[in-house]
């Protein structure tokens, strides 16, 4: 630190700049106000600097030309040739005032995407001696660039959303130093930053809504004193069921379709009785929409905060649906990293404490309001994961309603999300899903006992109960102790102008190399194989090689040629699924369809976006890498009117089971799940509200392999499910059943290649056939409808609400 001669002397010592503007901005020529630089003798208004200089001012200053601000750089965004003024000798020389210069966009530390700016190159060469790691800087961005000008989207250096206002958090200041703290559309809570009033004018809309959450707590406070009145009134409002006959206007989204006004009444019903409840229409039939409606309509009575909790993919879909419906509602999205948690902590969950307020108790004690009193917040929408990991700040809350979507989740007791929950308090229960019978009547009970432990105790004594569910007195027990529980409508029953979908099997040959594969897979294990009792891991490894070979050898290790045109060449050669996929493409891309192809593998995905690529074909991706904001900007791109995306390709069981992509009418599931119920999800993705075309699925099967014998069991088995109504445990798959699955048609397979017999089973797919597959017009064929009337028989006892028994 230098004493105080050294003060005096650097202020002795200040650079003399010849061109200043005497007590005026050196950027405007303006007056008043003026910062004075402590190391020379220019001056500037804080807002003519770049980065403009926002309140409380420093105490020391330098200016730009003294201590250059891009140390002050978060990153650089973009790079290309700009007009600027030539200076005086410049000018001279090429006879023209406008000279154009490589410049940089550049977003500053501490300011939003609305202050970026672009600065020339030159002004950063000035700074590499004093900021060696500017340069790094640059060279990263550079090198970023280069990688980027291979891919098909267009890059865009700032995106709308993030100069876009989605909410601000607060305020602070007077007049013009008025400023407010913004979260920008879609960028997380920890990117939120301070702004002018004057900058964010535009957004008349958010700052009005911020005004009328904050006069919200006012009008609470000031009823404080009447509160206990105010909850027994509440109370008393919760125990009278009013059903609405229409649908109610303090629905902004549109007038609700008839059964989903039953739906919301019969969930205003449970809440009037304090009964639990699982909403489980099938998927597609807008269980979100009724839930918002519940919530909404609770909201009317002044009745919050809520709790909602679905998978982090469809968090984004649910946000759109509250400000589509509910935007009345105050709905606060609990997500991202640490940092961004705390932002939201401390600034959307409650609002600051009310120190005016306080009493003193006799004791001396100072009594302030309760958190729960200050919660500023109708509905907190959170994820899975966040319940575990915060539950330390959620936990105390008290909830009125408590929803969550895709309850399935909480069919084992064991899990953690169960127990968890289970600890959060809360008056009232739902549970959203679309497959409440996944495997078993057990399943079904845990959910059960979730929603009502009391009614649902014990699982011996419910399995004693019902051990003999195929007796119609047992049955008819079970659906009365359920009926006030349960609603569970059909596509089919409630929707009949969805239009219809068909499901065909394709079955394919394998390609003549994965013959060959095959049967050096079956070879090669030949002794794992006839070994009784071998170990069952090296079974399903052999399993597992002979699935993916099914889809493409180039899935095995060290298939895939490294040379590029070898690879082009052999992509669609060596594979009898990818031959048919590439005839059937062709034609749908002609036809103007648009296509959803499913696959297990991440592997698979890669390849089949090599094929899109070969093709110069626009598509999306979605598996379980893709995190939840990319994957609804994905979604929305795909969605788009007049998108150019062609194709998705998505893993079956990424992406969360609430996405929409009804504007896709062709799916096709290149290879099958072992659980079937995973596939009929994929198809309900594009057969769903808002799907105005027949919708084709196709699935993909390699005949005579593993894969076709695997189809038959999983159809044996949800046949056995409905028959039996769920009792049977899903089973690992035992020893027996994986060697006759790898068995299944090694004989043909190993047959001589002139085998007439053999020829004869083979499958060929000329034009012709193609273009039958592809006709929209066939009526649906007896098989594929009597599938589709395959609905447990079980569930169809839950079609109608049911206002009776509680």
């Amino acid at each position: 630190m230098p004493g105080k001669s050294g003060t005096k002397k650097q202020e002795i010592e200040k650079i003399v700049r010849t061109d200043v503007k005497d007590d005026s901005c050196q950027a405007c020529g303006g007056d008043s106000n003026l910062l004075y630089c402590e190391t020379c003798n220019y001056a500037y208004h804080p807002k003519c600097l770049v980065p403009p200089l926002k309140v409380p001012l420093p105490s020391r200053w330098s200016c730009p030309e003294c201590v250059s601000p891009l140390n002050d750089i978060d990153k650089i965004l973009d790079c290309e040739m700009r007009p600027t003024v030539a200076e005086d000798q410049d000018a001279s020389k090429l006879g023209s005032k406008q000279v154009f210069v490589k410049q940089y966009l550049v977003k500053w530390k501490g300011l939003s995407y609305l202050h970026c700016t672009w600065v020339p190159e030159k002004e950063f060469v000035k700074a590499y001696k004093a900021y060696p790691r500017l340069k790094t800087k640059v060279n990263n961005f550079h090198r970023q660039m280069s990688s980027m000008t291979n891919s098909e989207d267009e890059y865009v250096a700032i995106r709308p959303e993030w100069t876009t206002v989605d909410r601000i958090l607060a305020c602070r200041g007077d007049g013009e130093e008025k400023e407010y703290l913004v979260k920008w559309k879609e960028l997380p809570y920890d990117e939120c930053y301070w702004e002018f009033e004057s900058d964010i004018s535009s957004f008349l809309h958010e700052i009005e809504r911020f005004h009328v959450v904050q006069s919200r707590r006012k009008k609470s406070s000031s009823k404080q004193k009447g509160r206990p009145i105010e909850t027994t009134e509440s109370n008393k409002k919760a125990k009278e069921f009013q059903q609405y006959e229409s649908s109610p206007e303090f629905l902004s989204g549109g007038s609700l379709h008839p059964y989903q006004l039953e739906g919301l009444n019969f969930l205003r019903f449970a809440w009037s009785k304090q009964t639990h409840v699982i909403l489980a229409d099938e998927m597609g039939l807008g269980k979100t929409i009724q839930s918002i409606a519940l919530l909404a309509s609770l909201f009317e009575e002044k009745v919050s905060p809520h709790l909602v909790i679905a998978p982090l993919s469809t968090l984004r879909n649910w946000e759109r649906e509250f400000a589509t419906w509910a935007p009345q509602m105050n709905v606060v999205m609990y997500v991202g990293g640490a940092q961004a948690r705390a932002v939201i902590r401390e600034y959307e969950l409650f609002f600051p404490k009310n120190l005016k307020k306080t009493k003193k108790k006799k004791s001396g004690q100072i009594v302030g309001e309760s958190k729960q009193d200050r919660i500023k917040f109708d509905v907190l929408l959170t994820s899975y994961e966040m319940i575990l990991m915060d539950s330390a700040s959620l936990k105390p809350i008290m909830w009125e309603c408590m929803i969550v979507d895709e309850g399935h989740r909480l069919k084992n007791k064991d899990s953690k999300l169960f127990s968890s929950l289970k600890q959060y308090s809360s008056r009232h229960r739902v549970l959203l899903t679309g497959t409440p019978l996944q495997n078993n009547l057990d399943e079904l009970f845990m959910l059960m006992h979730f929603l009502d432990a009391g009614k649902f105790g014990s699982l011996e004594e419910f399995q004693q109960e019902f051990a003999d569910i195929s007796q119609e007195e047992q049955v008819s027990r079970l659906h009365k102790m359920l009926a006030p529980h349960l609603l569970r409508r059909l596509k089919k029953d409630v929707m009949t102008e969805l239009p219809p979908k068909k499901e065909l099997i394709l079955r394919v040959e394998l390609s003549s190399e994965q013959k060959e594969y095959y049967k050096a897979i079956l070879t090669r294990n030949f002794q794992i194989l006839t070994r009784k009792g071998g170990a069952q891991i090296s079974l399903i490894n052999v399993v597992m090689e002979l699935r993916k070979l099914c889809c493409h050898p180039f899935m095995l290790e060290g298939v895939e040629p490294e040379d590029n045109d070898e690879f082009t060449k052999q992509l669609l050669e060596s594979s009898g699924k990818l031959q048919l996929l590439d005839k059937m493409m062709v034609r749908l891309k002609e036809q103007g369809h648009r296509v959803l192809i499913y696959s297990q593998f991440q592997h698979m995905l890669d390849l089949l976006e090599d094929y899109c690529n070969y093709r110069k074909w626009q598509y999306e991706r979605i598996d379980g890498k893709v995190g939840g904001a990319e994957r609804q900007i994905r979604i929305d791109r795909f969605n788009a009117k007049n998108s150019s995306r062609f194709c998705f390709l998505l893993s079956t069981r990424a992406g969360g089971l609430g996405i929409n992509l009804a504007t896709a009418d062709t799916v096709i599931i290149y290879d099958s799940d072992w659980n079937p119920h995973a596939d009929l999800q994929a198809m309900a993705r594009a057969h769903r509200l808002g799907q105005t075309n027949k919708v084709m699925i196709f699935r993909l099967i390699t005949r005579g392999t593993i894969e076709e014998r695997m189809m038959q069991m999983t159809k044996k088995k949800m046949i056995l499910e409905h028959l039996v109504v769920g009792r049977l445990k899903a089973q690992n798959i035992n020893q027996e059943e994986l060697d006759d699955i790898i068995r299944y048609g090694s004989k043909e397979l190993f047959a001589d290649d002139n085998d007439e017999a053999g020829k004869s089973r083979q499958i060929h797919y000329d034009d012709a056939a193609i273009d039958r597959l592809l006709d929209r017009e066939q009526v649906i064929d007896e098989d594929a409808a009597a599938n589709d009337e395959e609905e447990d028989s079980f569930l169809k006892a839950f079609k109608v609400a049911n206002f009776e028994y509680v």
